[in-house]
């Protein structure tokens, strides 16, 4: 693979040259160079840890370098913050995204904005989104709460916000790592259009096969390190791209082991949960088996996160029970661990405490644990010890229990969280979107770690919007439509046309009416 040869005589949305941080022992980047052109979409690939999200952060100013330059549209460039990038035009849509919770999509858009007036216009706001939905072609509720909506419909909602302020270039970090198929491909159609109004754009991704069809150049960095500058993706081997981040690619292959399944774990009877905010759940019943992995999957905002709530006990439902070897644990957080129930969050920033050292996210689980503790009194050296274990036997890199959480990358928070939940064999494994942000090979550990969790005896409910991810690992899969079951089917019966109809919120019995 070689750099493309292309003559270039425009100047550079950004050049980046001899880049280079340190924190602490970890040479994050090492005299990186890299540029991204205007009117391109430049892949930056890597492992995780490799320094991608790390060169983004200084490019949009939310770090400094230790070493090295940087030169926008041809100017001098060293932001100081990340309210300096934003004023010179960059905007970077983060893995764990940014807008504050608590406010409307209308008053984020207005909150830290480099010209935003002294007193808020709700009426003005709320016209200021809907007329960038109509520009862009998205379907962001201006007076709705952050927190009320789906992962995916936030992150449009980030880069509404991005362009509404005047990005003359866009940082994308795993975009498209919480997304099924139909909000992909609706994303990699919203990038070719800003590319072609003037926007150019850099695209953190690990789903390597998207990137044939959205990048126009790609750059592979490894230990800080670039592999591979600015490669135009027409002509590149995305195997030999994968084999460059983690070796052998052989080694990627996902096998499903042969499970015996035992009596049931997990019984959901008459589950209802009302929201007055989002989409509930509507008479939902399933059991899962000891030793069986069922697939959820649907169009982002169907449920999902809902069903994933009251499953771990976070919410209470209306009616039903959240049977866990027979013990309810609906609506009880307390229980549901008691009881054995480990979760993988979708959202890291919900599942990990960022601003608390790796330390205490690996114990939080076990508050008050007497290995831990002695008379009311933490034990620093027993938590760091053990949280020193655990990130060795997960590969969260750097092992530090002292770090902070929020000082890892985003992959490395995803294997933090995983080691915390699963460290002792669960009885129920409620896994949602298990490997957003991962790269090839922490993905495929972390499938293996969803089989030995059944493989233990435990029962495990993979939520998903990576259909490849649930079909990797699933026996069963249930479709969700609207907060209702409109479908269920062994993983052999799954194909695009009967997912397809589901989604839509087809029933099998409608969907063969329909079609007879």
């Amino acid at each position: 693979m070689t750099r493309s040869q292309e003559s270039r005589e425009t100047v550079a949305a950004v050049a980046v040259s001899v880049i280079s941080r340190r924190f602490g022992a970890i040479q994050a980047l090492d005299s990186v160079d890299f540029d991204l052109q205007p009117g391109e979409i430049h892949a930056l690939v890597g492992e995780n840890g490799a320094g991608k999200s790390t060169l983004a952060k200084i490019i949009a100013g939310s770090i400094r370098a230790d070493s090295g330059s940087m030169r926008l549209f041809g100017e001098p460039y060293h932001p100081g913050s990340r309210q300096d990038g934003a004023a010179a035009g960059v905007a970077h849509v983060r893995q764990q995204l940014s807008l504050v919770r608590g406010l409307t999509v209308a008053q984020n858009l207005q909150l830290g904005r480099p010209d935003a007036p002294a007193l808020f216009d709700a009426g003005g706001a709320k016209a200021e989104v809907e007329r960038w939905c109509d520009e862009l072609g998205l379907n962001v509720p201006a007076e709705r709460f952050v927190d009320e909506m789906p992962l995916a419909v936030r992150q449009q909602a980030e880069i509404l916000i991005a362009v509404a302020w005047g990005a003359r270039l866009l940082i994308l970090d795993e975009p498209s790592s919480a997304l099924g198929p139909l909000e992909t491909d609706a994303l990699i159609a919203l990038c070719h259009r800003l590319r072609s109004e003037g926007t150019p754009i850099i695209y953190i991704s690990h789903r390597l096969p998207e990137l044939a069809e959205l990048a126009d150049r790609l750059t592979v960095l490894r230990h800080g390190k670039v592999l591979v500058s600015g490669a135009d993706v027409r002509e590149a081997d995305l195997r030999e791209v994968a084999t460059l981040m983690v070796g052998d690619v052989a080694l990627l292959d996902v096998t499903r082991p042969v499970i015996e399944q035992g009596p049931t774990r997990l019984a959901v009877t008459g589950l209802s949960v009302r929201s007055t905010h989002e989409v509930g759940l509507h008479d939902f019943e399933f059991e899962v088996a000891g030793g069986e992995i069922l697939g959820v999957v649907g169009v982002a905002g169907n449920g999902q996160e809902v069903l994933a709530k009251v499953l771990t006990g976070q919410i209470k439902p209306a009616n039903g029970q959240v049977l866990v070897d027979g013990v309810d644990v609906a609506g009880s957080a307390r229980r549901a661990i008691d009881a054995g129930v480990a979760h993988i969050h979708e959202d890291r920033a919900t599942g990990l405490a960022a601003a608390l050292s790796v330390g205490d996210n690996a114990t939080a689980r076990r508050i008050g644990d007497g290995a831990f503790t002695r008379i009311g009194m933490r034990l620093p050296a027993r938590i760091a010890a053990h949280a020193r274990a655990l990130a060795e036997r997960f590969h969260v890199r750097p092992p530090d229990p002292a770090a902070r959480a929020s000082s890892l990358s985003g992959g490395n928070q995803q294997k933090l969280m995983a080691a915390r939940e699963l460290e002792r064999d669960p009885t129920v494994l409620v896994a949602h979107g298990p490997t957003k942000g991962l790269d090839p090979e922490a993905a495929k550990t972390m499938r293996d770690r969803c089989f030995a969790a059944a493989q233990s005896g435990g029962a495990v409910v993979v939520i998903s919007a990576d259909l490849d991810e649930v079909a990797d690992l699933a026996n069963r899969v249930i479709v969700l439509n609207a907060g209702r079951a409109t479908d269920e089917f062994p993983i052999e019966q799954m194909n695009s046309e009967r997912l397809g109809a589901a989604m839509a919120g087809l029933t099998t019995a409608s969907s063969e009416s329909a079609g007879g």
